[in-house]
């Protein structure tokens, strides 16, 4: 079986980090795989949509750089300090690009920080799906439409869980492109027609906003730059409540550690953590 790095781009995401990597490491079976992390979790990238005091639960921050160094240390994980963040920067898609530039194995699963592991072939499930050169990879598709009613949303593969055939996207695929989201007015949006006809977003501004989710641009040149066929393939069938757990919107919320939203996923994850652990 083809050797697999597990890409994990983090910021800010509490224990969730820890429970991801732990519980790869501890219900995983499939046989060559190695874990890279490229946090920019650095307290100057912090928003400031929120007061100082409100960032934090009992002067935690979410933080968990000094983890992530400890584990680098025992070579259980690769991790990369991603810096090139400026202030008040996410910086998903460029901790994306950094991680696919560290790659140097035929397979790379973009993953997210904020899951756990639950049934041990999680991994192997993903890697059945990639038989032909063509496989260019497997990934959920969610399709275009309104967001929020507020602006058109591009179609896009999301890369909280997409295993990329690296032979193939380094022939497909630009390394270094822009794997950002942006918002971007539809008058200055270079393909308007994806929305001809279409009633626009009932609370949309006179110009709309097109949402350009992380990795929409990868998405638009497998859908409309594609003349060899590349293909990729949905998540194996019910993979989402079967293989794994999601905790999602922890690293978005950062910020927010109060919200219900938010805090209960927290403790949620705690328990799971102190579970695995005492497996």
């Amino acid at each position: 079986m083809k050797p697999i790095s597990i890409l994990v781009p983090n910021r800010f995401t509490w224990d969730a980090v820890i429970l991801t990597i732990e519980s790869i490491l501890k219900r995983t079976d499939y046989p060559d795989f190695r874990i890279i992390v490229a946090d920019n979790s650095q307290a100057e990238a912090r928003f400031d949509c929120e007061p100082h005091e409100r960032r934090t639960i009992d002067g935690d921050n979410g933080n968990r750089l000094a983890y992530l160094r400890r584990m680098a240390l025992e070579g259980k994980i690769t991790l990369i300090e991603n810096q090139s963040q400026t202030r008040h920067t996410y910086g998903h898609g460029d901790n994306i690009r950094v991680l696919l530039n560290a790659c140097n194995t035929p397979l790379a699963l973009l993953f997210i920080s904020t899951a756990e592991i639950l049934r041990p072939d999680w991994l192997t499930a993903l890697a059945s799906k990639i038989i032909v050169p063509r496989d260019l990879g497997v990934a959920r598709f969610r399709a275009g439409g309104q967001h929020f009613e507020n602006a058109w949303r591009m179609p896009v593969y999301w890369p909280n869980i997409m295993l990329l055939n690296m032979e193939e996207y380094s022939k497909f695929g630009h390394i270094n492109e822009d794997w950002g989201l942006q918002h971007v007015p539809l008058s200055k949006f270079h393909r308007p027609e994806e929305f001809a006809g279409k009633r626009p977003p009932s609370a949309a501004l006179e110009d709309p906003l097109v949402f350009c989710d992380t990795a929409w641009r990868f998405t638009e040149r497998i859908m409309r730059e594609n003349p060899t066929g590349y293909m990729m393939h949905p998540l194996p069938s019910g993979y989402y409540t079967r293989h794994i757990q999601l905790f999602s919107g922890i690293d978005r919320n950062s910020h927010r550690p109060y919200l219900p939203y938010v805090s209960e996923k927290l403790a949620a994850i705690k328990e799971r953590l102190a579970t695995l652990r005492a497996e």
